[in-house]
């Protein structure tokens, strides 16, 4: 005789070797979802730990769990997707913005060099040096924000799972389909 058939503890295949498979109770499922995004602020932890940034640490923890967890639920498959998605995609601004306000600064130190900011009879140079500065300091305060952004809309995307909704991050590319 063989079939399926379900037990408290989970599936069990009937057949000439009785395998189990696992069911995951909604409990576990919606903590494992919570994990996908949660995991992503590890840098976080490190950080205040005194281990400092581990490059794409916010994509490779919630990748981690994604791919362990991802066959065993659509619930985590689903908001792991949603989590890299959106750990990719800030990433990716993140780099772009660093890159082109790097070059801005590139320009600026080079120009001022150029142009002899010593020599403090150019006000073209020092209006170049004000805006070097300004741009230094606009660089700080983009990655500032975007932490912020990124810490605040992952506990957001946290409660929503805990509230049993699938939560949809803003600005997401839809790389993992």
């Amino acid at each position: 005789m063989s079939g399926f058939f379900r037990s408290s503890q989970g599936c069990y295949i009937v057949g000439v070797n009785p395998i189990e498979i696992s069911v995951m109770d909604a409990e576990q499922e919606k903590n494992w979802a919570i994990a996908c995004h949660l995991s992503s602020l590890a840098w976080i932890l490190l950080a205040f730990v005194g281990i400092g940034a581990i490059p794409f640490v916010n994509v490779i923890a919630p990748g981690i769990i994604w791919y362990l967890k991802k066959e065993e639920s659509e619930l985590i498959d689903a908001h792991g997707k949603e989590s890299l998605n959106f750990q990719i995609s800030m990433t990716i601004y993140g780099l772009v913005a660093g890159i082109v306000l790097g070059i801005l600064m590139i320009v600026g130190v080079v120009l001022m060099v150029l142009l002899g900011i010593g020599g403090g009879n150019n006000p073209f140079a020092a209006l170049i040096a004000i805006l070097t500065g300004i741009g230094f300091f606009a660089f700080i305060a983009l990655i500032v924000a975007i932490a912020i952004f990124q810490i605040a809309v992952v506990i957001l995307a946290a409660t929503k799972v805990q509230e049993g909704q699938m939560y949809r991050y803003p600005f997401n590319l839809r790389l993992l389909k």
